[in-house]
């Protein structure tokens, strides 16, 4: 007979470890928006939050599709559109359904618990 300390420890189930999210900026960028006299232009910066495995490396590798999704996102938006407030919520919203679709089409194995914009400057 051996005690529990010998063989590994005691007898108590381990309670599951519980990833803490992680947060990662992208590269900020700018976007040519329409508007009714004349183009207007986003500068945006944000950043994933996500509990996956090497989320950094996945989004190095994924940076063109990110960016082309998020510029056809952007560029089908009315400059009256972007310039409201009330628009700050849904659009992180959509950004978030796009990137996670567009991730999972292309087999990067991430996922997205939310999108933030972290800056968003319109001209």
């Amino acid at each position: 007979w051996q005690s529990p300390t010998l063989i590994g420890g005691p007898f108590v189930e381990k309670e599951p470890e519980v990833k803490s999210a992680q947060f990662y900026p992208l590269d900020k960028f700018v976007i040519s928006i329409p508007g009714d006299e004349y183009p207007h232009y986003l500068l945006l910066e944000m950043a994933f939050k996500s509990r996956s495995n090497n989320v950094a490396s996945i989004i190095e590798q994924a940076d063109p599709v990110i960016k082309n999704s998020l510029m056809k996102m952007f560029s089908n938006k009315h400059f009256n559109e972007l310039n409201s407030a009330k628009q700050f919520e849904p659009l992180q919203q959509e950004a978030h359904n796009v990137l996670s679709a567009v991730l999972e089409e292309n087999n990067f194995a991430i996922e997205l618990d939310d999108v933030l914009f972290t800056r968003m400057v319109i001209q």
